[in-house]
């Protein structure tokens, strides 16, 4: 059984309330960021850290005012 189907298994025995389903969907948008961000290293995609600070505090704004 691959570790993909292993994974599949696992999450299929989870209860549909359960908190572990909240804590897995923010563990996997982390590691889908932290994959994106290092592919844009990769490429070349780089940001200078005072427009990358910019950029995040507008996007926190922005889901700060969503969310209120």
């Amino acid at each position: 059984m691959s570790t993909k189907q292993q994974t599949l298994s696992w999450l299929a025995e989870l209860p549909e309330d359960s908190s572990a389903w909240r804590e897995l969907h923010d563990d996997a948008r982390l590691l889908r960021d932290i994959a994106a961000a290092e592919d844009d290293v990769r490429n070349g995609r780089e940001r200078p850290l005072a427009e990358a600070r910019e950029l995040l505090e507008l996007k926190w704004t922005q889901r700060r005012s969503k969310s209120a």
